[in-house]
């Protein structure tokens, strides 16, 4: 079941060459950067081994290894789907729970994460899924606790490389599960002392971070809205507009009430309680926890997923023969994800037209500036193409008007850190670009509707390089910059 499932999540990614991920191309001009920093001790790069979300890109690394750039992007981000999906399964195979849960519960990877191309986040899941199954061991005898300490370290030390916020979601449920399982001092110790190298190694971590200008105060945004039910389905998904989001949670709940009610008489020996114990600590963090802090946006909302995940997998099976409620949900999941392929493709080639004749018209180390002026997309939650000029640098090399390298917490890093002389954020908002900025870059990289490439196309400071699709390269030279 767990290969179907997987088989299924890939469908979409193997649709399109640009999955809708907006972070995506980011993270693989990460492993270009890193490239440079490790082949020239003498780039303005700088390598932070010991920063977490680095895990990440030894996916992304092994994918850029045996393809070119794009596709490497495609394949790394299908992997982690895949490896969240796994997980998912591998929770339900180590607790004995309905594989039919599971593969339900793959609707869930397409969520806000992947479709903001959080894969750091994502890589938690799957090494979360690891640590909960190491905290559900039974007490070890006396002469096995340095083993246990050190199974410990191990597994912390994997949630910390994969990201910042697993670790601390590892270490809530490590306190959790010690004060509802009642677990003796013996068995806590050899845990507690596995733990605290790590914990220091993020605390470390953590107070370099608090000194920059990462480091934001926590954010509450209409906390008590969050129950509302446009905003429960942008929480559990929160990538596609229409109506499929909102059938998919329906799916879900409908599932789990199914489940429910088809066991009322006993659920005591029905439900996992361990899982349903996890999926009730996490709805607590996306209920809630501040929308953003330390510049990490959804914050709460990131949570919901895995959640609903471990809510499935721990009610008991519904009232069905184990091979009709495995072919429901095979039926719910393939459908899920051939409409969000038929999705994807519709996006790339009506609102990526263009993109790629642009990129290949860039010579070796460009200077890019990337402006969105639609911002939105028809089919699109948010702003699906906020870093998609960074696929100049993924490809090209060269620098960029925005980079994760000058992102304190990044693998790659500026050093010293870069002082942009031009107007900052106009990947967010490129109606302030100032006729100064264009003295900075050598392209334009832009998406605009007619009117607005006509205009820019028209300008003295710019020459077009390409001149068909919603995305277009120009050449900038000397006079005024383009105005919106």
């Amino acid at each position: 079941m767990a290969a179907i499932g997987v088989s299924l999540v890939a469908l979409p990614f193997l649709a399109v060459t640009f999955p809708p991920a907006a972070d995506l191309p980011q993270h693989v001009a990460q492993v270009r950067l890193l490239g440079e920093a490790l082949a020239d001790p003498g780039s303005p790069y700088q390598v932070q081994w010991l920063t977490p979300y680095s895990l990440v890109y030894a996916v992304f690394g092994l994918a850029g290894a045996v393809a070119e750039p794009v596709a490497a992007g495609r394949y790394a981000l299908l992997a982690l789907a895949a490896l969240w999906v796994a997980a998912i399964h591998f929770l339900a195979w180590r607790r004995r729970r309905p594989a039919a849960a599971a593969v339900l519960a793959g609707l869930l990877v397409f969520n806000q994460s992947l479709y903001w191309g959080f894969a750091p986040f994502l890589l938690g899941w799957p090494a979360f899924a690891a640590w909960f199954v190491l905290t559900r061991r039974p007490a070890p005898p006396p002469g096995c606790r340095l083993r246990e300490g050190a199974l410990f370290t191990g597994g912390a030390l994997l949630l910390y490389v994969s990201h910042a916020l697993w670790l601390a979601a590892g270490l809530a449920w490590l306190a959790v599960d010690a004060t509802v399982g009642r677990r003796s001092v013996r068995e806590l110790a050899p845990r507690v002392a596995g733990v605290l190298p790590v914990a220091a190694l993020a605390a470390v971590w953590f107070g370099g971070i608090s000194a920059t200008s990462f480091s934001t105060p926590p954010l509450w945004l209409d906390p008590l809205g969050r129950l509302r039910p446009e905003r429960l389905v942008e929480a559990a998904f929160g990538g596609l507009r229409g109506g499929l989001e909102t059938l998919g949670l329906v799916a879900v709940l409908g599932w789990l009430l199914a489940a429910l009610l088809g066991h009322s008489g006993r659920l005591r020996e029905g439900v996992d309680r361990p899982l349903a114990l996890l999926s009730a600590m996490f709805f607590a963090a996306a209920l809630l926890g501040p929308d953003k802090y330390t510049n990490t946006i959804e914050f709460n909302t990131r949570w919901m997923p895995s959640a609903l995940a471990a809510a499935l997998l721990s009610v008991p099976p519904l009232r069905l023969p184990p091979p009709a409620a495995r072919g429901v949900a095979i039926a719910l999941l393939a459908g899920w994800t051939l409409v969000t392929a038929a999705v994807w493709r519709r996006v790339e080639r009506v609102e990526l037209t263009g993109l790629e004749p642009a990129l290949a018209a860039l010579p070796a180390a460009p200077r890019v500036l990337g402006l969105d002026y639609v911002r939105t997309s028809r089919w699109l939650d948010h702003q699906p193409f906020l870093q998609t000029f960074a696929w100049a640098q993924a490809i090209h090399g060269g620098s960029l008007n925005f980079s994760f390298a000058d992102f304190p917490p990044s693998l790659v890093v500026y050093s010293p850190p870069r002082r942009a002389p031009w107007t900052g954020g106009l990947e967010w908002y490129p109606q302030r670009l100032r006729s100064g900025d264009l003295a900075h870059f050598d392209h334009l990289l832009v998406r605009a509707d007619p009117h607005g490439h006509a205009r820019i196309g028209g300008d003295r400071a710019t020459e077009p390089v390409t001149t068909a699709g919603a995305w277009r390269l120009y050449r900038v030279r000397a006079g005024p910059a383009p105005e919106e």
